[in-house]
């Protein structure tokens, strides 16, 4: 039998040492004596006592020398050898994402696969070297190129399940990368294979699944949105929830406001169906504050039946948007569709004003949103601006010239200001050329790249330029217009300068700092925190990307002497008197013919919410592991056409195919691979245990025969107190 530390055999010396402290023992027998005279006599004798006699026969002797071979034997790790079924380079993917929390496997699958994968590293080759890769929202490697499995086994175990849709695809290619270093590679994968189509990706090494799971039992919450009324009076949520099992299933769903349960609805969901959910009035008629919505779906108790195994998408959170009546100054000559669309947005008073009667008796510092169309003041007001087709170079942008009839260039799809927006059969007559500015963003740009909307924080303060007057296009004549509009006022407007919708797990978020505060205190749902800064001295944003938990999370302002929580309001904004030469406001509003003063408060807290709406990652059926180990193509780009061949199932050659060349696809024989090792510490530990038990009964054996007795003796009068 070999061993892997055959040094730690020298351990068996200690058996002389064992028998000598059994040859130097002082032997006393047990003797009655009828007098304390006689004690004399006795430690006469125990002082003629030898230390060096005969070893006599002893069970405790025998066990503790077994012992010390049973120890001896377990320090020089035993084995056995086996033929290797894995690769002596392997890389170990785990998946992390959300559906590897499903519990149809005792405890869950994510634990199940850590376990699956412990075992299958029995099969790896001796000296054989591991790299682990957690596939979690993002890839991360957790160990890297070692032979020791105790280190792997404790990196596997650290692995955790994140409430986000795994990427598998960036897992594997970083696999793939590692694999690529050794000649001799394989990427074993531990997921349920519940992905949605197969990952666009091609490896060159080769790709082998340890599937888990077995049902897909779920009803998950898949949409949470707050909506306002038109007249602003009343808000409403609107819910989604789906049933991705095959079964019929019934739920409860309960909503909360700010913790405390407002409603309860039950829900019957047909099998792969999904049923939408209003609860109205949410604020009752904006009397209740309320600044988070919680959604539970939890078990109905009539309904024992129903099964749901994964519960990160049984809850869900929503902002909801606050009521503060929200004042707009639009300076301009006069454009009907701009007053037109402006004063349709909820919650919102809109007042005009002529560019020559702008000025300081305007009283700027009241309106939360100041709008100049064709025209641009020599100074600028400390306010979130919106200015359209400005006439000249300004800190809102450089002039640079005129655009004629300009194109609409490549648009982003995931540009929140252009959601629900078309601007396909747009048309504009002229706008005005300008140079963006470092602190924005383009919105839509040009088809010679020059920008006709962008937006952006300047010093602090939400600003966006429209290079084109309104009615120069026949934008106004669309629905993108009044669409495009609310978007666009809606971030001007937001003050916090946190997201609105669900944030994705593990998405980086942008938050504005107000001005005059050096940064923001961001809590997260589980009560840690963080303190965030921007990178540049007067940075109006920071970045935060700490979003791997679901919940709320709560952004307050950081004062410059580092306390937190509103600040006073400033003194300009609270005192100014009520502006005189305003005009009316525009038809439709709600307010009277002037605004109010009124406080600011830039140090509120902001919250934003991270939530689990993923139909695919709900859906917890498990898939077909050949959509991932097809994916190894055993050639890559620019191989030659013995190493290209096409692949069959499994990533094996086709038939008929030129099989690709060892070297090329970076595989070595199974024959020419070390075995593997079986350690034998298991049954030895057990018998140490034994052999430890074995020796404390016998030491112990007079104390166990009294207590036998006495068990007996009680039993026995039991038995006859029964009888009588």
């Amino acid at each position: 039998m070999p061993f892997a530390t055959p040094l730690a055999l020298l351990g068996l010396a200690f058996i002389p040492a064992v028998v000598a402290m059994y040859l130097l023992k002082l032997r006393r027998d047990e003797a009655v004596v009828p007098s304390t005279l006689l004690w004399s006599r006795l430690v006469a004798d125990v002082e003629a006592n030898a230390p060096w006699q005969r070893l006599r026969r002893s069970a405790l002797l025998i066990l503790q020398l077994l012992l010390v071979v049973i120890l001896a034997l377990l320090a020089a790790r035993p084995f056995l050898d086996h033929p290797a079924g894995l690769a002596r380079n392997l890389v170990l993917v785990v998946d992390a994402s959300a559906s590897m929390a499903a519990t149809d496997v005792v405890p869950n699958r994510l634990e199940v696969a850590k376990q699956k994968a412990v075992d299958a590293l029995r099969d790896l080759p001796s000296g054989g070297m591991v790299s682990v890769i957690a596939a979690g929202e993002t890839a991360r490697v957790v160990s890297t190129g070692t032979s020791d499995l105790g280190r792997v086994r404790q990196a596997i175990k650290s692995i955790q399940v994140t409430p986000a849709a795994g990427n598998l695809v960036d897992a594997l290619t970083l696999a793939d990368a590692l694999a690529a270093r050794a000649g001799d590679a394989e990427i074993l994968v531990a997921t349920d294979a519940a992905v949605a189509a197969r990952p666009a990706v091609r490896l060159q090494a080769k790709v082998r699944v340890l599937q888990v799971g077995r049902d897909r039992k779920n009803q998950a919450i898949v949409a949470l949105a707050i909506r306002a009324a038109p007249s602003g009076l009343t808000k409403s949520a609107f819910i989604s929830v789906a049933n991705l099992s095959l079964e019929q299933a019934k739920r409860r769903l309960e909503v909360y406001a700010d913790g405390a349960l407002v409603d309860t609805r039950d829900v019957y969901l047909d099998p792969q169906a999904r049923a939408s959910i209003v609860v109205d009035d949410i604020t009752q008629q904006n009397t209740r504050h309320v600044d988070v919505i919680e959604v539970r779906l939890v078990a109905d108790p009539d309904a024992p039946g129903t099964v749901d195994q994964l519960s990160l998408d049984d809850r869900a959170w929503a902002i909801v948007p606050p009521d503060r009546l929200r004042r707009i100054l639009l300076v301009s000559a006069g454009d009907p569709y701009l007053e037109t669309a402006l004063t349709y947005l909820p919650n919102t008073e809109v007042y005009e004003v002529a560019p020559g009667d702008y000025g300081p008796a305007t009283h700027p510092e009241l309106f939360d949103l100041i709008v100049f169309e064709g025209t641009i003041p020599q100074v600028l007001p400390q306010a979130p601006i919106l200015a359209i087709a400005p006439d000249r170079t300004s800190p809102l942008g450089e002039l640079a010239g005129t655009l004629t009839q300009p194109g609409i260039g490549s648009l982003s799809t995931d540009e929140p200001d252009l959601r629900y927006v078309d601007l396909t059969a747009i048309h504009i007559a002229e706008a005005r050329k300008l140079v963006l500015p470092d602190w924005a963003r383009t919105i839509i740009p040009a088809a010679g790249g020059a920008p006709l909307l962008y937006v952006g924080n300047r010093a602090g303060l939400p600003t966006a330029v429209l290079a084109f007057e309104p009615r120069r296009s026949d934008l106004p004549l669309q629905v993108a217009f009044p669409i495009l509009l609310a978007n666009l006022t809606g971030e001007l407007l937001g003050g916090s300068g946190a997201p609105a919708a669900a944030v994705p797990p593990g998405t980086a978020v942008s938050l504005a700092v107000p001005a005059g505060f050096k940064g923001l205190h961001v809590a997260r749902p589980d009560g840690t925190s963080v303190d965030l800064v921007p990178g540049a001295v007067g940075g109006a944003t920071v970045s935060f990307s700490q979003t791997d938990q679901l919940g709320v999370y709560v952004a307050t302002p950081i004062q410059a002497d580092g306390a937190r929580g509103s600040a006073p309001p400033s003194t300009g904004a609270g005192s100014a008197a009520v502006p005189a030469t305003v005009g009316s406001p525009s038809p439709g509003t709600s307010g009277g013919p002037r605004p109010t003063p009124r406080p600011l408060d830039p140090g509120a807290p902001s919250r934003f919410a991270v939530d689990l709406f993923d139909v695919d990652e709900s859906n917890i059926a498990p898939g077909d592991p050949g959509l991932i180990e097809g994916l190894a193509s055993g050639a890559g780009p620019g191989s030659s056409s013995a190493a290209s061949a096409t692949a069959g199932p499994g990533g094996t050659p086709g038939a008929g195919s030129p099989a690709p060349s060892e070297a090329a696809a970076g595989i070595v024989a199974a024959s020419a691979r070390p075995p593997a090792r079986d350690e034998l510490w298991l049954p030895i530990v057990l018998i140490a245990l034994i052999a430890i038990v074995a020796e404390w009964t016998v030491y112990q054996r007079d104390a166990l025969i009294r207590l036998v007795r006495i068990v007996r003796q009680r039993l026995r009068r039991s038995a006859e107190g029964g009888t009588t």
